[in-house]
């Protein structure tokens, strides 16, 4: 596979993500580094930057460089952002910057930036419709999508570090700190007219800020799945996290669960910023993206030709690229899907569920084999752990947890879905027993993985009988089907029988 190095230079902190990719295929994450370098720290009211924080960013720079060479990386992509474009002494940064490496650093516009942050975001999460903003250290850009298209761009300089130096002078904050804080963001925002809640809209962010908050908010609930991505976090527990912010000192804030101690002095500038977009545009809700601009960077390279660079269906990608990167068989778990979509098709009068469900069944289909690349002892549990570590694009948690079952539940026994009830719906249980209960029979309908049973067909009754179509001797796969038949009969209150074709 090739590898991709993309290096983001930001105000607060510096990151480098490391891509492995078949062009157009599939792709993932081999390594993700971060420093905070501080490079907009006590920039003066000419624009100065300072030397120290000059020397952090370009020594981190200089390591971020000598690491992809020297682990294979055969393209990096390196970006610079608020802090730089707005320097007054660019040139001394420059100089430094030659002197220490040969790294070919673009200096990208607030527009650029805010393109490729909704250009990761709008993969990740799939967004349609709604608002996508990013909080770094030196500014937040604001972008509108329409119809996967962005729309506006809005960008000022209200950064979590610019804000924390501006407007914080105490510790803990006073109250006159915090109120020219939340003032400081009440005017940076004041011309931003577009941005408002509305049925369908969604409100996204993305940024090390906007993770830290959904990692507190998360640890705060003990939360059941460790995954920031698609995390939904609300006004009231953002409300929540900045009180609590606000009373500690720093040394205190540092022993918050979830918040790093190198971002416990910004963090609540940051939290005040996100809740003056929120209450800008009357959402009571945000959803969290764990990809942003460097993912952007990299779906710009991926999707080569595309335009705008989007994934045609984020979902749908992100599953078959965890297969492949899982190295599934490709007949098996698509005979499988195929036999699964049947019985829900045919049985639908007594589920009488729609295409959500079905398109998750699917899903889980096509994925409830990958834990054999880890182990095939136990390699339903394996194909779960997966699935909640995995990086599904435009999946809720729900989703995720739901799939998460569905591969766990395909072999046999009832995982329990107790620890995940905060995330689940009322009725999910009996969902989630249904579904599996198809996976599973279609699973040893399938049991010698040779694609012998062509069809099923359904008879509703006072039982349920499925007569198999095979094309050769399938004795083995109904003997096997029908002792795994068990889950269906708790699930549908009916009992059920499979017969070859008479």
């Amino acid at each position: 596979m090739n590898k991709i190095g993309i290096i983001d230079l930001g105000s607060n902190t510096t990151r480098l993500i490391v891509m492995a990719y078949e062009p157009g295929r599939c792709f993932r994450l081999v390594d993700e580094v971060s420093e905070v370098v501080r490079l907009a720290e006590g920039v003066d009211s000419n624009g100065y930057l300072q030397p120290e924080p000059i020397r952090r960013a370009v020594e981190a720079l200089r390591m971020f460089e000598s690491f992809c060479h020297g682990t294979g990386v055969q393209t990096i992509i390196a970006v610079g952002t608020s802090a730089i474009r707005e320097a007054a002494n660019q040139d001394e940064f420059w100089a430094a910057l030659r002197r220490a490496t040969r790294l070919n650093l673009r200096i990208i516009s607030a527009e650029a930036e805010a393109r490729y942050g909704y250009l990761g975001a709008t993969n990740a999460l799939g967004l349609r419709h709604g608002f996508i903003f990013d909080t770094g250290g030196g500014s937040t850009q604001v972008g509108a999508v329409l119809d996967r298209r962005l729309t506006e761009i809005f960008s000022v300089q209200a950064g979590v570090l610019r804000f924390t130096e501006r407007y914080v002078r105490s510790d803990p904050v006073s109250k006159r700190d915090l109120r020219a804080l939340r003032a400081g963001a009440r005017d940076a925002f004041a011309p931003l007219d577009w941005l408002r809640t509305a049925p369908g809209l969604t409100l996204a962010g993305i940024g090390g800020t906007v993770r830290t908050l959904a990692r507190i908010d998360q640890k705060q609930r003990a939360y059941p799945l460790d995954r920031v991505h698609g995390h939904m976090l609300t006004r009231e527990h953002l409300a929540q996290i900045v009180e609590e912010l606000a009373r500690r000192p720093r040394r205190e804030r540092e022993q918050i669960p979830g918040l790093k101690a190198d971002r416990a002095d910004v963090t609540l500038a940051g939290a005040v910023i996100v809740e003056e977009l929120m209450d800008r545009g009357g959402f009571r809700e945000l959803l969290v993206s764990g990809q942003g601009v460097r993912e952007g960077i990299f779906y710009e390279h991926f999707l080569q030709g595309s335009d705008p660079p989007l994934l045609d269906n984020p979902r749908a990608f992100s599953v078959l690229n965890l297969a492949y990167l899982s190295g599934y068989e490709q007949e098996h778990c698509h005979k499988v899907a195929e036999l699964s979509l049947s019985l829900f098709d045919q049985l639908a009068p007594l589920h009488a569920y729609g295409p959500w469900e079905r398109e998750l069944l699917g899903y889980a289909a096509t994925l409830h084999d990958i834990g054999v690349s880890v182990g095939y002892y136990d390699h339903h549990k394996h194909s779960e752990y997966l699935v909640h570590n995995a990086a599904l694009l435009g999946f809720t948690h729900r989703e995720i947890a739901l799939l998460g079952f569905l591969v766990r539940n395909h072999r046999k026994g009832l995982a329990d879905v107790t620890p995940y009830l905060s995330i689940l719906q009322p009725d999910d249980e009996l969902r989630i027993m249904r579904l599996s209960a198809l996976l599973r029979i279609a699973e040893y309908l399938e049991r010698s993985k040779s694609q012998v049973v062509r069809h099923v067909r359904v008879e509703l009754g006072a039982d349920v009988h499925v007569y198999v179509e095979a094309s050769g001797n399938a004795d083995v796969e109904i003997w096997d089907a029908n002792r795994r038949a068990g889950l269906f009969k708790k699930a549908f209150d009916r009992d059920i029988t499979i017969l070859p074709t008479p």
